[in-house]
């Protein structure tokens, strides 16, 4: 999985009057967990996370965290809060992985090819577009790329048919729906006739009770 780079600086002050002030600077009080040691207090760029969390699904990132000139090391996105209106993100957490270490991600879904028993007013139905996966953060890809293009009508593919690399598996459910391909329901002229007859009957009595 791609490292996205991340950079972070060391900060002192804790308090929810210092987190405003940040906050008001663009700034996102952050903490960052790694085993056996001290929290590290930080504080990241708003305009960082966001651009962060445009290019990943659901705020699940494999980081280069750099903090103040050391080293990047590896980390994943813990816990964000965010405001009321859940827009403005508050504060932010980050736990540090090892390369043997094994992890729980959410990857986008991505549907390649036409299905064959495509035709006209066919319906393709995408109901998922992820998939929890578990591996080592090396192994575990950027997305899945399901084929569609042997799908006939009435066709679905699951979770189950998700192609995985070796060493990497689905978390929890296989059975969920992915995508379906069926055919679809559309009115025929006799039935939208129907519906506007009604609709205009329905006006007639409205438009009677109202004299009345």
């Amino acid at each position: 999985m791609e490292q996205i780079p991340l950079t972070a600086i060391r900060r002192e002050s804790t308090g929810k009057g210092p987190a405003k002030q940040m906050r008001v600077k663009g700034q996102v009080p952050a903490v960052f967990y790694a085993g056996g040691q001290e929290a590290a207090k930080l504080t990241i760029e708003q305009a960082e996370i966001e651009r962060l969390l445009r290019g990943t699904s659901g705020g699940n990132a494999f980081l280069s965290l750099t903090i103040e000139g050391e080293s990047p090391r590896m980390a994943v996105i813990k816990d964000l809060q965010f405001d009321y209106l859940g827009k403005s993100i508050l504060h932010a957490d980050f736990y540090e992985v090892r390369a043997d270490q094994e992890l729980t991600l959410e990857v986008s879904i991505e549907l390649i090819g036409e299905p064959k028993g495509m035709t006209t007013g066919a319906l393709i139905s995408q109901s998922a577009y992820t998939a929890s996966v578990t591996g080592l953060v090396a192994d575990i890809p950027d997305s899945i790329s399901l084929d569609i293009s042997e799908m006939e009508m009435g066709d679905a593919l699951h979770a189950e048919n998700l192609p995985l690399p070796e060493g990497v598996k689905l978390a929890g459910d296989d059975n969920f729906m992915v995508v379906s391909l069926s055919e679809a329901i559309l009115a025929t002229e006799d039935e939208a006739a129907e519906g506007e007859e009604e609709g205009e009957e329905g006006d007639e009595e409205k438009t009677e009770e109202s004299g009345e």
